[in-house]
């Protein structure tokens, strides 16, 4: 059975999507914002992902460039779901995925075009040149420059920083495998490597919650995802030790 990841913030709107592609016989799993999308990817390789545009800690945008970036996911179909339906939005996004789609969405313009856009795939899982693995990582630190621009990035986004950086330099290691003279390559990866000491320290000085995995600072009291009060069903991991 072919699998789509549904990448929507509106939690009704995600749960209305998902029913009808499941009546229409499609594994669905769900993602409720990009950062949680790229999680999804990686642990469960959808073969189709349908994404909304507007959402929260990283958008529609930024997910599809780091897909089609990566030279392990750049085959995956991507389907664009959203209320954005300037001339605009559509150009950038017909450029970067394979459809594009406006809300309201007709259920079953919805469907044929997912099938046929997994029956259509070429499911080519090549391991990609140093020059692919190269931009991938050169992509994952400006994203990361996005983030660290935040006066909460270390105590928000601590985690997923250290994530992208990690995964930043597996794409350096994989480009110098292919091949080893690959000069941006090696200066990213040594760049890297002189602030990894620095990132460890930063991360010393935060903690993440053990429930929800999202950081809070070193003096603070509250997991900084739920900031204004205690939601016993999400969070219990609520003082520090």
């Amino acid at each position: 059975m072919n699998t789509v990841l549904v990448v929507e913030d509106s939690h009704a709107q995600r749960e209305c999507i998902s029913n009808q592609l499941e009546w229409s016989g499609l594994n669905v799993i769900q993602a409720s914002d990009g950062i949680e999308a790229l999680e999804k990817i990686e642990a469960n390789n959808p073969d189709l992902v349908l994404l909304d545009i507007v959402m929260p800690r990283m958008d529609g945008y930024g997910v599809c460039r780091l897909i089609k970036a990566n030279p392990d996911t750049r085959n995956i179909p991507v389907v664009f779901l959203t209320a954005k339906i300037q001339d605009i939005d559509f150009s950038w996004g017909l450029k970067n995925a394979e459809a594009y789609l406006g809300k309201p969405w007709h259920p079953k313009e919805l469907v044929n075009t997912i099938k046929r856009l997994i029956l259509n795939q070429k499911k080519l899982r090549t391991s990609g040149s140093a020059d692919a693995w190269t931009k991938y990582g050169i992509l994952l630190l400006h994203t990361i420059e996005l983030y660290e621009c935040r006066a909460d990035a270390w105590t928000k986004y601590g985690l997923l920083i250290t994530r992208f950086y990690n995964n930043a330099l597996a794409a350096f290691e994989q480009a110098l495998l292919l091949n080893p003279n690959h000069a941006a390559a090696l200066k990213y990866r040594d760049n890297i490597k002189k602030k990894w000491d620095i990132l460890l320290e930063k991360l010393e000085q935060i903690k993440p919650c053990r429930v929800c995995q999202y950081y809070h600072g070193k003096e603070g009291i509250n997991c900084a995802i739920h900031p204004f009060g205690r939601p016993e069903e999400l969070c219990r991991d609520w003082e520090f030790e």
